[in-house]
């Protein structure tokens, strides 16, 4: 007679610390205007899309990718949409393509994926005497792993296997080897909140509505408290 499983697994006691630690977050929403309840919601969708990666990545031994949506074809929904997506294989373990987890997620109105420094005045503009350095931008710290921080996929959501571009395309992508690793260790995800001009830019206004959180290299996320956490963690400024 077998005996009956007892405890917990390694990887079972991670997800559930995760999960409590993203869920708490929401605690803090009571009481605040719609625009800083959007932040504060989409910080914690992007959390929880960033542990499902990690999740899908070990439950099936397989890479994962958190995609941000960058393109130009859809200005309501750039810098909004985000999705996770991991590859799949066939019995024989031959690659067959990439197909997205589920359907994602935009993030509400006004609430925008900080584009890396490198791009950031293609897709933002401050307002008044703010200067850009005032605003952390996302990182992807992918020169050590190799991984691309732009691909092309043909279309999203999809459950059919398609072909991943690297290099070019319109998404930002953050990786997760098939082990469950980040491929962008020490990378950052940073929120902020701005109005959409005539031109389609994000007009920021407030430096201090940022949130965001920091990737390490076991794949879990960690959150940045408030402005002068994310000064302490990018050098100040």
């Amino acid at each position: 007679m077998s005996m009956a499983r007892k405890g917990f697994t390694l990887v079972e006691m991670l997800v559930v610390i995760s999960l409590i630690a993203i869920l708490a977050m929401g605690i803090s929403m009571l009481n605040m205007n719609d625009a800083s309840q959007g932040i504060y919601s989409a910080n914690r969708s992007m959390m929880i899309a960033f542990h499902e990666a990690r999740t899908t990545a070990l439950q099936k031994q397989t890479e994962t990718r958190v995609i941000i949506y960058k393109g130009n074809k859809d200005p309501e929904r750039r810098l909004r949409q985000v999705g996770v997506i991991y590859k799949v294989k066939d019995t024989e373990d031959k690659e067959l393509g990439w197909v997205a987890l589920n359907n994602g997620f935009v993030m509400p109105k006004n609430v925008f994926f900080v584009p890396p420094e490198s791009e950031f005045a293609s897709y933002v503009k401050t307002s008044g005497n703010i200067s850009s350095s005032a605003l952390f931008k996302s990182s992807f710290n992918n020169t050590y792993s190799g991984s691309f921080h732009i691909v092309g996929i043909q279309n999203f959501p999809s459950t059919e296997p398609l072909t991943l571009t690297e290099g070019t395309g319109d998404w930002y992508s953050y990786h997760f080897s098939s082990e469950g690793l980040s491929m962008n260790p020490g990378g950052t995800v940073m929120l902020a909140l701005g109005n959409r001009d005539a031109d389609d830019y994000y007009v920021v206004d407030n430096p201090y509505s940022q949130m965001g959180f920091a990737i390490r290299r076991i794949g879990n996320t960690i959150p940045f408290n408030d402005y002068y956490e994310m000064e302490d963690a990018f050098g100040g400024r």
